[in-house]
């Protein structure tokens, strides 16, 4: 069965209606192959590269033009992010749309602040693949709507963590103008100079945040805790904001470092 290609695009495309010209990079055959069918009737692309590895794909870039890469995450010689980061610095770099087999919060993130310009996975039905790639077309981000989900989400759940850590720094501000500082704290590194006044006893923290918090002393991510705990990202990050808060702390490294001053390394 033929696959219905979105409406053509033309008189309204970000890169003025010029043919894009796409390389593929995947290290699966198969997978190649059935993305340059799907693009074949294309109007707006033109698969004329193909590589299996990150090295092969430079090779390629040397040799022809390309605006715009098909990039997989899982190569076989690279990282996706790291082959993402190459392409990027490459002059003149191409766009780069990630297509994997898989969402990884933190990845997606990466991505995302590499300047990446989609992401879809593998599984997407093919017109809601060329959907993204038209849209991309027009100068938007290629998401496809399982991916967009997933990054509202993450980025809400830091504007969360960001928003919580924004309120301590503003208490702790507001105590610094009403407070004479130690001569001594002048003496301390910059790191540890904003520090909270010691105190006899820890916060009281809920049993979970003191999993949480133990974890964090550990130096586990907020993906690495989540796992360990059997909790959503969204949750871990309400709890280190919370922690942050009964800490007295502006960042992870505080909280870490509060036990120090108390001479304490267990509740």
């Amino acid at each position: 069965m033929d696959i219905q290609h979105p409406p053509s695009i033309k008189g309204i495309d970000a890169h003025n209606n010029k043919i894009q010209r796409v390389m593929i990079v995947d290290d699966h055959e198969v997978f190649r192959y059935g993305l340059s069918k799907l693009l074949a009737d294309s109007e707006s692309f033109r698969v004329i590269a193909e590589a299996s590895t990150c090295k092969d794909a430079f090779l390629r870039l040397r040799s022809v033009p390309i605006d715009l890469v098909l990039l997989d995450l899982h190569l076989p010689d690279v990282t996706g992010i790291e082959a993402l980061h190459r392409l990027k610095n490459w002059s003149p770099a191409p766009d780069v749309i990630i297509i994997s087999a898989s969402i990884d919060d933190d990845t997606l993130l990466d991505a995302l602040l590499a300047g990446v310009s989609g992401y879809i996975t593998k599984d997407t039905p093919a017109f809601e693949m060329l959907n993204a790639l038209y849209a991309y077309r027009r100068g938007e981000l290629a998401l496809s709507p399982v991916v967009a989900s997933h990054a509202i989400l993450h980025l809400l759940q830091h504007l969360n963590m960001l928003e919580g850590e924004l309120a301590v720094f503003r208490q702790n501000e507001m105590k610094a103008l009403t407070q004479t500082a130690p001569e001594n704290v002048l003496a301390l590194p910059p790191m540890l100079q904003s520090v909270p006044e010691t105190r006899s006893t820890l916060p009281q923290l809920t049993p979970q945040e003191e999993k949480v918090y133990k974890l964090i002393s550990k130096g586990k991510s907020n993906k690495q805790i989540a796992t360990e705990l059997f909790i959503s990202h969204f949750t871990v990050g309400k709890h280190v904001q919370n922690i942050l808060r009964k800490l007295g702390a502006t960042n992870r490294t505080q909280a870490v470092s509060y036990t120090l001053f108390e001479g304490e390394t267990e509740f």
